[in-house]
């Protein structure tokens, strides 16, 4: 199991680093060597659906040679399993991937897979050791994926732990952080090279359940979700920059809710100052995420059902245009979100902080989770609760406060679903038809708070497409109303399953 970490480099950040490794007295351990790698999989993808990717290297300067390489999804971000062979030629053995488990072409004929693109760097490596007893390679890559199709520019910088505790790698890249203007990202050369070939783009990743075990103490537990959330977070930067951005940003937008959940879940037994923190930095980027969904709603979904008919889209058509404006500036600014040094700060620390850094109290780490995960149910179902009695049906913000309310309560039930087994579903489904009601009323809210925006300042002609649409906005805000007493009351006589 290898232990890396990558990032986007930009030639300033590039420069930057080499005067920090100079400074530091590192830079005499430079390595330049120059690498050709192909990348093979069968016609119909067998080994990218399972997981994997194979690869053969060239090492076309220096120590000259050819070496076979299996990589697994493994662990998210930060861990991958990694199995290499040397070998005397460019073609793959595919004989030694029986020591690969559940590699899907154990003892398959060469001729199953084929060559599909390569990439061509020039690698510069510095061999670091931060720490006595720990050593860590940073790769810098110069180059190009290349596929017959045409290529894309490659440049990337690379941590790979060697030996060593994997907080050290943490560690190491938080300090690079404050040197140069780097930006994490979670999308491999293999990943790159396969959307040029068959011209995709990156996929939104929409997160698994997580199965916790039986014995699992709160520490772990808390390790274990936040782990594979920030993974989940990870997952989703590539649609955001470069792939299905509506999809993607409305993803990682889940994802930063369901890790300020997970906070509010087992706020009672974390260290209350660095929760602060992380909580912070989660409601800044989900601000922005927000926003960029909001003008994604308004123009491709409320937008559309508010339309009574084809007389109404002449009319409609300047704010269309001025709310694409908007929608597109959002989107911007959710790519430089996600892009800024801020947010892979945020990640590394969260990362640390979880693993390491005594997140859960130690008065409180080795209790059992299968004794204290319905005292922390009960605690946030209680808020629920008493939002639910403060509510008003003439008052939106009280209506928003109870949504946000129910999906934090949501989620956490969603991460200890398996522990209670089928005895959840009928609890769970008045929760999010409670939510599912609310968020439609919220829609209709938030499209005349942004129509009142983008009219403010702008052109008149925008006018009567307000006077239109407020109309059919308040019209069907006013059935939704009604249709929330029963929702309301089925969700208030709802029995909680876990008590």
């Amino acid at each position: 199991m290898e232990t890396e970490l990558k990032f986007a480099l930009s030639p300033q950040a590039q420069r930057k680093l080499e005067r920090y490794l100079s400074r530091s007295g590192q830079d005499g351990t430079r390595h330049v060597e120059v690498l050709k790698t192909t990348y093979f999989d069968s016609a119909d993808r067998k080994l990218t659906k399972a997981g994997f990717s194979l690869r053969v290297r060239q090492i076309v300067s220096g120590a000259q040679g050819y070496r076979q390489t299996v990589k697994s999804d493994g662990n998210g971000t930060f861990r991958r399993q990694e199995w290499e062979w040397f070998l005397d030629g460019p073609q793959p053995d595919l004989g030694r991937l029986a020591e690969v488990p559940a590699f899907p072409l154990q003892a398959a004929p060469l001729a199953t897979v084929k060559p599909l693109f390569s990439t061509e760097v020039t690698r510069t490596t510095f061999t670091l050791r931060p720490v006595p007893g720990s050593t860590v390679e940073m790769a810098l890559d110069d180059g190009a994926v290349v596929a017959s199709c045409g290529s894309e520019p490659l440049r990337e910088l690379e941590l790979e732990l060697k030996q060593g505790d994997p907080g050290v790698l943490v560690r190491l890249a938080l300090e690079l952080l404050e040197t140069a203007p780097l930006s994490l990202f979670n999308e491999s050369k293999a990943q790159r090279g396969f959307e040029l070939v068959d011209g995709t783009r990156p996929k939104p990743h929409q997160a698994k359940d997580v199965v916790l075990p039986d014995d699992l103490c709160l520490k772990d537990a808390f390790h274990l979700l936040a782990g594979r959330l920030l993974d989940d977070l990870m997952a989703n930067q590539p649609a955001v920059l470069r792939g299905d951005e509506e999809e993607g940003v409305h993803q990682m937008r889940i994802d930063v809710r369901r890790l300020r959940s997970l906070l509010v879940l087992f706020a009672p037994v974390l260290e209350v100052h660095a929760t602060r923190h992380f909580e912070d930095e989660l409601r800044r980027l989900g601000q922005v995420l927000g926003a960029a969904r909001d003008w994604d709603v308004f123009v491709e979904e409320t937008l559309p059902r508010l339309i009574d008919g084809a007389a109404d889209l002449a009319v409609v058509r300047p704010l269309r245009e001025l709310a694409s404006k908007r929608r597109h500036s959002s989107h911007q600014a959710a790519k430089k979100a996600v892009l800024d040094p801020s947010f892979s700060r945020f990640v590394l620390a969260f990362r640390l902080w979880s693993f390491e850094k005594g997140a859960v109290l130690k008065r409180f780490a080795a209790g059992d989770l299968g004794e204290e995960a319905d005292h922390l149910l009960s605690r946030l179902e209680r808020k629920v609760d008493k939002r639910l009695r403060a509510c008003d049906k003439a008052e939106p913000t009280t209506l928003h406060r109870l949504r946000k309310g129910l999906k934090k309560l949501r989620y956490a039930i969603e991460f200890f679903e398996a522990r209670y087994g089928r005895g959840i579903g009928p609890y769970l489904k008045r929760c999010n038809g409670l939510q599912k009601q609310l968020g439609d009323l919220n829609d209709l809210w938030t499209f005349s708070r942004l129509a009142d925006e983008v009219a403010q300042g702008q052109r008149l002609d925008v006018a009567p497409a307000l006077g239109l649409l407020a109309e059919n906005a308040d019209r069907l805000a006013m059935k939704g109303l009604r249709q929330l007493d029963s929702r309301l009351r089925r969700f208030a006589n709802a029995q909680p399953f876990w008590t």
